[in-house]
């Protein structure tokens, strides 16, 4: 039983593993870098983070997962949120963690359209390396 376990514990790490070089490339190309602190604790400014932009393609973004949308005010700007709900046509409304710093202009329905990825890892800061959520 201790054997399969580890069998099992092993492939699971190694899809991951595999999982997470496979996605890279296209994570690198869509990277990007946290300014102001609306998503305090949980990513800071300065952090930078590697975003998976097939994360959603094949369905819409959850209510509690993080999000990597085109700023409804300025279609040159990311901006990094939670999903607060999601409509029936995929519309989401977001969220900052940080409510004193959220900002009211994201928290209305954003275009299904407008969701580029998922951010799933921070590299920068070294010291904050890992995954966010």
């Amino acid at each position: 039983m201790r054997r399969l376990a580890f069998v099992a514990g092993t492939a699971l790490f190694v899809g991951l593993i595999v999982g997470a070089i496979r996605s890279l490339p296209r994570s690198w190309s869509a990277r990007v870098a946290v300014k102001g602190h609306s998503m305090e604790p949980t990513l800071t400014d300065g952090d930078w983070l590697l975003v998976d932009p097939l994360a959603y393609s094949a369905r819409f973004p959850r209510p509690g997962e993080l999000v990597v949308v085109t700023d409804p005010r300025d279609d040159r700007r990311l901006l990094v949120k939670r999903v607060a709900s999601v409509d029936a046509d995929g519309a989401v409304t977001l969220a900052g963690d940080h409510p004193a710093h959220a900002f009211e202009e994201a928290l209305s329905a954003v275009d299904p359209d407008a969701v580029v990825g998922r951010p799933w890892l921070r590299y920068w800061p070294f010291e904050r390396i890992g995954p966010v959520a």
